[in-house]
């Protein structure tokens, strides 16, 4: 049972790794282009878009997107009736949002271009129902389709802002259009792809059902707006204060960060359909305990490389003034270590259906980072949003690893978690102040050998499983 564990996480997370890296080198190449191509007031603005969106997505659709995960791996339930009652829930979603925009757009209180007002739709939209069909698809068992669609997705991005940016020269608008399109294009795949215009169904209506869908899915609205509270509260705060360049500087830093943060995704998207089908509260055969272990050692490690790299990174990234954001990347990488952990015990709370605690960690750390955001960026601008998101997720990491005591038994090494801790903590000072090098390069050697039976196990584990994957489809297809 326990290799079944391990064999179901690790081809999971090589799907997804296909999917996500794949992406995500293709939009990392092209930040060149949008700050050679962009203004900052511009990317500011783009920015500040899709941020509202994320704001407004869980809540207009009641956050259906993590009840159709958890609904849908459970057994007794209909997985039809969870998928078309999500379906719903998106669509009455879009139709409030429309009549609250044409409202606001006839009032006519927005300093910026209406136009925005229907990008902003378009985001919400292609969001809302990517969402919802990526977490049908992974409850289904069709983690294939949606890798392959994420990398339909990202190529469509990529093409499109080649097309808009640089030969209709289209500036923001051209961006925004790639995006959005881009995002349609991957839906259309996953519709019919994954046939999921098979399981959209509603001649029979399962109030018991949606009831509690709705119940498990509430709590967690607040849940999310804290987390947009973390991860965006800062840019209107920071745009407020110092204005909207300054934001898109701040912004632009973020993107360094995104390349720990899609080394986690990988692995959560793959996590979460794990803890919730293998939770075991006595963690009997380690299962939950190792992967915890190892996640940790491969975020702290993989931070302090590219916390290493940061400025060669900066300079290939960033043009113009956009360069002056590689002072603000080293508290944020720290802070996405924290963020990874706090989701990856979120997880567990999800298999037990606890997401009241969930809620009240995050809106815990988001009060904290608002809080700080208001008293650090008068005083120290973007460099005082960056500690603030650092703080609000290192708060919600801790108050998650004592409460999630109550609900399973985690084994490891707690003087490694606190050794690595001291460690990135240290590396970050020197990074942020003094940009030396050479003591960076020590510590990340520190943090290799603290972590390195275990990662040389995982690494023979995975190339074992990945052997035995292949050898079967060998088979398979003789």
């Amino acid at each position: 049972m326990g290799k079944n564990k391990y064999n179901e996480l690790t081809q999971n997370t090589a799907l997804f790794a296909i999917s996500t890296f794949g992406s995500k080198i293709v939009i990392f190449f092209l930040l060149p282009l949008y700050t050679s191509v962009l203004s900052t007031e511009s990317y500011g603005l783009a920015d500040l878009m899709n941020t509202t969106a994320q704001l407004l997505i869980p809540i207009l659709t009641i956050n259906v997107q993590d009840a159709v995960l958890r609904f849908s791996l459970d057994k007794k339930n209909n997985k039809d009736n969870v998928f078309s009652f999500s379906i719903i829930i998106v669509a009455c979603a879009c139709l409030l949002l429309s009549i609250a925009l044409v409202i606001l757009r006839n009032l006519r209180i927005f300093s910026f271009d209406q136009k925005y007002l229907f990008f902003l739709w378009g985001i919400f939209l292609c969001h809302g129902i990517y969402n919802v069909f990526a977490m049908f698809l992974k409850a289904t068992d069709k983690v294939k389709v949606l890798a392959v669609c994420g990398i339909i997705n990202t190529a469509a991005i990529a093409l499109l802002n080649i097309a808009l940016l640089l030969w209709f020269k289209m500036g923001i608008d051209g961006y925004l259009i790639a995006n959005v399109s881009g995002s349609a294009i991957a839906i259309l795949c996953m519709f019919f792809g994954g046939k999921l215009y098979k399981n959209i169904h509603y001649s029979q209506w399962d109030k018991s059902l949606n009831r509690a869908m709705m119940l498990y899915s509430l709590p967690l609205i607040a849940n999310s707006i804290a987390w947009w509270l973390n991860k965006a509260s800062d840019r209107y705060i920071l745009t407020y204060f110092c204005g909207a360049a300054l934001n898109g500087i701040y912004a632009v830093s973020y993107k360094i960060p995104t390349i720990l943060a899609s080394v986690q995704t990988v692995f959560y998207n793959a996590w979460s359909v794990s803890a919730i089908a293998h939770y075991d509260p006595e963690d009997k055969d380690g299962f939950v305990s190792r992967v915890y272990q190892l996640y940790f050692g491969v975020s702290i490690i993989a931070c302090s490389f590219i916390m290493v790299l940061n400025i060669p990174v900066a300079h290939f990234l960033y043009e113009k003034d956009f360069f002056s954001a590689w002072h603000y990347v080293p508290p944020l990488l720290v802070g996405t270590v924290f963020n990874g952990l706090a989701l990856f015990e979120g997880c567990i709370f999800t298999a037990v259906k606890k997401t009241k605690t969930i809620s009240r960690t995050t809106l815990i750390g988001a009060a904290i980072n608002t809080i700080l955001n208001f008293a650090l960026i008068p005083i120290l601008g973007a460099y005082g949003a960056a500690y603030a998101t650092l703080i609000g997720y290192f708060t919600i990491w801790l108050i998650r690893a004592i409460k999630i005591r109550q609900y399973i038994k985690l084994r490891y090494s707690r003087f490694e978690f606190v050794a690595a801790i001291v460690l990135i903590f240290i590396q970050m000072m020197v990074a942020h102040y003094q940009n030396l090098v050479f003591v960076q390069a020590i510590i990340l050697l520190l943090l290799l050998v603290l972590y390195y039976k275990k990662i040389r196990m995982a690494t023979n584990k995975i190339i074992a499983t990945v052997k035995k994957f292949i050898a079967a489809n060998r088979n398979k297809t003789r």
